[in-house]
């Protein structure tokens, strides 16, 4: 173990020293641009929404409460985000399920409930689906056997729920996201 240590030592000990031998070719390369400010081309319309040169103040700049609705809503995106955290809780509950840690479990599925809402919010096209196939009945099999502390059934109903997801993506016309690490890597509790 000392010898790793000296090993690593060694090693930030030398990209340091490189670093810092670079000089002023290093601290150009990470400069900041001198180039005038301008809008992303790949917005529209943000230029029209406000009087004066874009700013660091994106939001308050902007010409009016319309406006600034209008970014905080290209800010806030479609349910992508909320997608990503509920992949991550969904990782989450099913490691908890394999380790019984109950009330972490208990946390990350409360907590994928209120991100879903969000994105439902969001894109309430897809609540029919969302609801039916995972929110209203399946999801709080789940909590009650989270709360239960109940091992066969909450490696049952989260397998449920797995299926779920998998149909309201087929449902949505996002099966592609089926065919992921997470989906695989879910398909079966590993045996105690």
């Amino acid at each position: 173990m000392n010898l790793m240590k000296y090993v690593l030592t060694a090693i930030i000990a030398f990209f340091a020293a490189f670093g810092l031998n670079r000089g002023e070719d290093w601290i150009e390369a990470v400069a900041q641009t001198t180039e005038p400010s301008r809008f992303p081309s790949g917005i529209a319309g943000l230029a029209d929404g406000q009087d004066v040169p874009p700013s660091g103040r994106w939001l308050l700049d902007a010409r009016d409460d319309e406006e600034r609705f209008r970014r905080l809503q290209i800010y806030a995106g479609g349910t992508d985000q909320q997608m990503w955290q509920i992949g991550y809780r969904y990782e989450q509950v099913y490691q908890a399920i394999a380790n019984e840690n109950w009330e972490l479990g208990t946390h990350h599925w409360g907590k994928l409930r209120n991100v879903f809402d969000v994105a439902l919010m969001k894109r309430p096209n897809r609540t029919p689906n969302a609801e039916a196939l995972f929110l209203d009945n399946n999801w709080q099999l789940l909590a009650a056997a989270l709360e239960a502390e109940d091992a066969d059934l909450a490696r049952q109903t989260f397998l449920q729920e797995r299926q779920a997801c998998m149909s309201c993506h087929v449902a949505e016309g996002f099966d592609f996201i089926n065919d992921t690490s997470m989906f695989g890597a879910t398909a079966a509790f590993p045996e105690n």
